[in-house]
C-alpha cells in the first residue's frame, strides 16, 4: 500500500476533539494513517476536482483509512475521520 500525499492538513484539534479532516492528492488504493486516532470509526470521503466520482470510497481498518477510487491517479480528495484517542 502507497500513502496518499497530504496537500492540506485541517484537524480540527481545538474545536472538534472527534474529528480529523485532510486533503490529500490520491490515486486508486492509497492509504492514510490517522494523525490524531488510534482507531477510526467513521469515514467519509470527497472528490475536490471536477471529475467522475462514481466508484470513490473509503475503508478503513484501525488507524488506517484506505481511498478507493477505479482507475484514478493523482486527484485531490478531502477525508473526514472520526475516531478515538
Amino acid at each position: 500500500m502507497t500513502a496518499a500525499d497530504i496537500t492540506t492538513k485541517a484537524y480540527n484539534w481545538d474545536h472538534n476533539p472527534g474529528q480529523e479532516t485532510v486533503v490529500l492528492e490520491v490515486s486508486d488504493g492509497e492509504t492514510y494513517t490517522s494523525r490524531k486516532f488510534k482507531k477510526i470509526h467513521a469515514a467519509h470521503v470527497t472528490g475536490n476536482t471536477d471529475v467522475d466520482t462514481a466508484g470513490l470510497n473509503v475503508t478503513f481498518t484501525g488507524q488506517v483509512a484506505t481511498i478507493n477510487w477505479n482507475g484514478v491517479s493523482d486527484n485531490a480528495v478531502t477525508l473526514t475521520l472520526w475516531g478515538k484517542k
